[in-house]
């Protein structure tokens, strides 16, 4: 049997949440005619998709056990996400709860909806991105990378100190690469990088061929490839931080939420039953 392509799989996704969402409020709505609860079974129907989705984040984290493909599993960890943000706009249809503790507990909802969509984006993006950048470097390896570049900068500059051209190269590298060199990126850079800083070192290197003998040419040269060697590892750092930034927070404003909503549970059965 022929397997569905992604658009088709996502076009079945999508209807199968949106016919769930119809089920829930059209038993709501029943709920409410019968002067039934209806917020207690939206609510709780909420609290169960909650659960659901702490367990599908579990099993994401836990790709060895053979229960299927990680991309069927997020996929389903995704459509569960939509479907819980429609139930929660059927048990708070004003979006923000009035209470100082609903109020919380939808700002807390709606930060870890915006943060899972904003994942959905992000694990998509970034690992497009990061293949596109030559080599690729682990995480946790990042700092001795990026102090065995600098070293290798401060060896081509030794190489040339005795030259006048060198004298050139020497000041340049006091003025503007030793501190590139030896200093993690800045914070702006890790949350929004560029190629600013790349593009204007280079060009600060060519505006320095004029005043080079060949040999300083050659060194200017060694020095404008650890720069671009230095760039994509700190871009691959900011992108690779991107993503572990994003699981940190979504995961833990996940597990505030499950255990504020659980609260509310109990809090809401024993004053209304």
């Amino acid at each position: 049997m022929q397997s569905l392509s992604f658009r088709n799989r996502r076009v079945v996704s999508l209807i199968a949440t949106a016919c769930a969402l119809l089920i829930v409020w059209a038993c709501a709505w029943l709920q409410d005619a019968r002067l039934g609860s209806a917020s207690h079974f939206t609510g709780f129907t909420l609290l169960a998709a909650l659960f659901l989705l702490i367990m599908l984040g579990m099993r994401r984290r836990l790709p060895v056990l053979p229960l299927g493909s990680m991309s069927s599993w997020t996929q389903v960890h995704l459509y569960t996400g939509i479907f819980s943000s429609g139930v929660f706009l059927m048990h708070v249809p004003a979006v923000i709860g009035g209470g100082t503790f609903e109020f919380a507990l939808s700002l807390l909802f709606w930060v870890v909806s915006l943060s899972g969509f904003y994942g959905v984006y992000v694990s998509r993006t970034v690992p497009r991105r990061l293949t596109a950048v030559a080599g690729q470097h682990r995480f946790d390896q990042v700092s001795n990378t990026r102090h065995r570049i600098g070293q290798t900068a401060e060896a081509v500059l030794h190489e040339t100190k005795d030259s006048a051209a060198g004298k050139v190269l020497e000041a340049f590298y006091d003025d503007y690469l030793q501190s590139f060199f030896a200093k993690p990126p800045s914070l702006a850079y890790v949350l929004v990088p560029t190629g600013n800083r790349r593009r204007r070192l280079l060009g600060d290197i060519k505006d320095l061929d004029r005043y080079l003998e060949p040999d300083s040419r050659e060194t200017a040269g060694r020095f404008a490839a650890l720069i671009r060697r230095r760039d994509d590892l700190d871009y691959q750092y900011a992108l690779q931080f991107r993503l572990r930034a994003w699981i940190a927070v979504h995961a833990t404003f996940s597990i505030v939420l499950t255990a504020a909503a659980i609260v509310h549970a109990v809090i809401a059965i024993r004053f209304t039953w």
